[in-house]
């Protein structure tokens, strides 16, 4: 039920997109996001397909995930290859992931350690999908000590190069109290512009 309900939300936030209503893509997305993270993102980009997972060690208590990103595929020139980009503590990850042409846009939550006052916080990461490595973080926090991130879902915009996270987040972003937050970046995949965000 949990796949088939993101299937419908990120199908029907293609379409709107086509039409041109912004708020209504920005509802789907959100509906996407809230759907069933634990699930696993995939994306395509060079001809590639691409799989963003979270697996829980085995016997550690607290749980620990470990946050993989796998690429294969019969097309895919670079062959097939899985790395470790991250890990998050007592708190299951939620996962997000697009790519096209310039590359591979990915979120994942992550809390910073075992203690329950820990923060809670996105890593948005632009990943060359050639060598799987890192070509930009733009992690989006909360502000020191209450605010927390605890998802974002990534939407690349129609012109292929602004990409917009939209998530739940508790406390405040950049003195902005609310629940939900929008960052939009310019220009992600070619440029370090900082985000302009919008909560509420």
């Amino acid at each position: 039920m949990n796949k088939f309900t993101r299937a419908v939300c990120l199908g029907s936030a293609l379409v709107v997109s086509a039409c041109g209503g912004p708020e209504l893509v920005e509802e789907a997305s959100l509906a996407q996001q809230e759907a069933a993270f634990a699930v696993p993102a995939t994306a395509t980009a060079h001809g590639c397909n691409f799989t963003l997972y979270a697996l829980d060690r085995p016997n550690v208590l607290p749980p620990t995930y470990d946050i993989k990103l796998n690429r294969f595929g019969s097309t895919c020139p670079y062959g097939d290859l899985t790395v470790v980009l991250g890990t998050s503590y007592s708190t299951e990850p939620k996962l997000s992931m697009q790519g096209n042409a310039l590359g591979v846009a990915l979120s994942y939550s992550v809390q910073s350690s075992y203690s329950g006052s820990a923060a809670r916080y996105l890593v948005f990461s632009h990943v060359d999908p050639a060598t799987l490595a890192v070509v930009r973080n733009a992690d989006i926090r909360g502000d020191y000590p209450y605010g927390q991130v605890n998802s974002g879902n990534v939407w690349i915009e129609s012109n292929g190069t602004t990409v917009t996270v939209n998530g739940v987040m508790s406390g405040t972003i950049q003195g902005r109290p609310g629940t939900r937050y929008t960052a939009t970046f310019p220009d992600f995949f070619t440029s370090t512009t900082a985000p302009s965000y919008y909560i509420r």
